[in-house]
């Protein structure tokens, strides 16, 4: 039996089916929305690694045919993706609906307004989530779980503190299992999350390399070190200083071992990969900074020549 409102994930990446799936099995009617022509696994979401579940009464549909209100609408589509999704977005909740927008790097409602785009929710709705957890797609439906001490789901408003609402949402995602937690300062948690997207996803797309691989092995990790400490610099420049420093960041990815990033997963897919969030953006900041960094620099070269 369902619980509440059914809630809409909309993308099949692997934090949005692992998000899915665990919400499906505490009780609620979950929908997953795909592009046109992605594959569907008839049997729901399962996973396997360090988590064994199946969840089958999760559903696929279109994007066109999904019908709200629903009482959480998680994005978990890329970056590049969105510009066509977000007016799109209000028509599939009401008032009370809360819209999770979880993509990597550099966010959209980083310099956003209210009525800037029309169709989009607004920002005292919207909630920003950073994840740290290694989960990778393995099939259509199909997801590998990698479980660390670290691995955590931080939920903010992109706007003003936590209120009732957001706890509300994080108290529901942590009894479905979900590792939640609230956050005052998303800005913070988005420059930790961008230590690891701005250098470990480009260098395993240029490398094909694991995580693990590229943590342990002395010259890439030096690679490694070099440009988390840009990004280290950088949110100190924007008034948000890091706790987490670039040697802690590169220990824990030596912990999530063989996983492969999303954007090594993409270029191997042959997919658009998402530089412009997770480089060229803040790339931008820096520039804006005065604030050298030529690792990111080259990163974003060494991937600028589209792979045939």
């Amino acid at each position: 039996m369902s619980i509440g409102k059914p809630i809409a994930v909309i993308g099949g990446g692997s934090l949005g089916l692992y998000l899915a799936g665990l919400l499906s099995l505490a009780g609620h009617a979950v929908t997953v929305a795909l592009r046109p022509g992605a594959g569907i696994a008839a049997d729901g979401i399962a996973a396997e690694g360090d988590e064994f579940w199946q969840a089958p009464t999760v559903r696929y549909a279109p994007l066109d045919a999904l019908q709200g209100p629903f009482a959480q609408v998680i994005v978990a589509v890329k970056s590049h993706d969105l510009g066509e999704l977000l007016p799109r977005l209000t028509a599939l909740g009401d008032t009370a609906t809360e819209y999770v927008f979880l993509q990597n790097g550099i966010p959209w409602w980083w310099s956003h307004r209210d009525g800037e785009i029309a169709g989009a929710p607004l920002l005292a709705r919207s909630v920003a989530l950073v994840v740290q957890h290694a989960v990778e797609r393995t099939a259509p439906g199909r997801i590998r779980v990698r479980r660390t001490g670290s691995d955590r789901y931080i939920c903010a408003r992109v706007q003003g503190e936590p209120d009732a609402p957001l706890l509300a949402l994080v108290a529901l995602w942590q009894a479905a299992g979900i590792p939640a937690e609230s956050s005052a300062d998303i800005r913070r948690e988005v420059w930790t999350k961008l230590m690891s997207n701005a250098t470990l996803n480009p260098l395993s797309a240029i490398t094909g390399a694991t995580v693990g691989e590229l943590a342990r092995t002395p010259r890439t990790r030096a690679v490694l070190l070099a440009g988390m400490a840009e990004i280290f610099r950088l949110a100190e420049r924007d008034g948000h200083p890091l706790s987490m420093t670039p040697e802690l960041r590169v220990r824990r990815a030596e912990e999530v071992g063989g996983t492969r990033t999303s954007m090594l997963q993409d270029r191997l897919a042959g997919r658009r990969l998402e530089t412009e969030a997770l480089l060229a953006a803040p790339i931008a900041i820096a520039e804006r900074y005065g604030e050298p960094v030529p690792v990111l620099r080259t990163l974003l070269g060494c991937l600028s020549i589209p792979q045939t």
